[in-house]
């Protein structure tokens, strides 16, 4: 490996000054002077002429620093292949992802701790929306995918995987874009008279809230839907009727958009991540931290 007093050398000749160069390292001037007055003693050179205004490559310097460069890099090269490789050795995490599962605030949490677990190793594995409902997924944890993030009723998952919650997801309304609803600001349940709703059957959590309140309505047509996939998606842009929604699938659909709604009470889900009950050693500690960076404790 390369002498790290190259990093005071370099930085010294990019800051024009030892002061500019200590604060690029976050070390104290006399400090960074010290390493680089030592290696010139030490190797027999003269790199910088020095003055009140700061710092100065000899031409003995400018030769060195050029040569030096490519040499810094690739000794940081062969760590990082160093780390990669170790990293490959790691049993990886998998995260089901799909156009209605996108992991996105999973991800972007995630993202923050970029290369500081080198111990979890992250792996997204694609899910068919059209095949694969969330019953499955959770049915088969471990074996394709270990976890899932996605909009759920605690009570009733946890009788069958642990749950992570992150946010809560107000339910909302998926709108043709032609329907006049698409163009108001918040709906509300009496905009919906003579309006077809799909909406999941009765099962549990916030849509069975929704049900009832809609259902209190008789002028509102239930639609039942056993479970959402882009064909339910396409059904309602072709009808223009309009679907019970989740704020995290703005945009799915070209032709739909969605649209909050004025209930007379909270309606939502839970947000977070889906995973098994006995989760390896992996999940256990990517759920940790991601716990952690969203300082939460359920």
């Amino acid at each position: 490996m390369y002498d790290k007093r190259l990093d005071a050398v370099i930085a010294a000749a990019d800051t024009g000054s030892f002061a500019g160069a200590g604060r690029l390292l976050h070390i104290s001037t006399p400090a960074l002077a010290k390493q680089i007055n030592t290696f010139e003693k030490e190797y027999g050179l003269t790199l910088f002429n020095r003055s009140r205004s700061g710092v100065e490559l000899t031409p003995q310097g400018r030769d060195f620093v050029a040569d030096a460069r490519p040499i810094m890099h690739e000794c940081d090269e062969i760590i990082s292949r160093a780390q990669r490789r170790s990293a490959t050795s790691v049993e990886p995490v998998r995260l089901g992802v799909s156009v209605l599962r996108s992991g996105r605030r999973v991800l972007d949490l995630w993202q923050k701790d970029a290369g500081k677990h080198p111990e979890i190793r992250l792996e997204l594995v694609s899910l068919s929306d059209d095949t694969t409902t969330v019953s499955d997924i959770i049915t088969h944890l471990g074996e394709e995918v270990d976890m899932v993030s996605t909009a759920f009723d605690p009570e009733y998952w946890a009788q069958h995987c642990s749950t992570l919650t992150l946010d809560f997801e107000p339910l909302c309304l998926a709108v043709p874009r032609d329907n006049e609803l698409a163009r108001k600001p918040i709906i509300t349940l009496d905009d919906l008279e003579g309006v077809r709703v799909h909406i999941l059957k009765q099962r549990s959590g916030g849509n069975d809230t929704a049900r009832t309140l809609l259902a209190e309505h008789p002028g509102i047509t239930l639609v039942d839907i056993d479970h959402y996939d882009l064909d339910t998606f396409n059904e309602c842009a072709q009808d223009g009727d309009v679907m019970i929604s989740k704020t995290m699938w703005a945009g799915v659909h070209p032709q739909l958009v969605n649209v909050p709604v004025d209930w007379p009470e909270p309606v939502g889900l839970s947000y977070g991540l889906l995973y098994p009950l006995n989760p390896s050693p992996g999940v256990a500690a990517f759920i940790a931290r991601i716990r952690e960076l969203a300082g939460t404790s359920s």
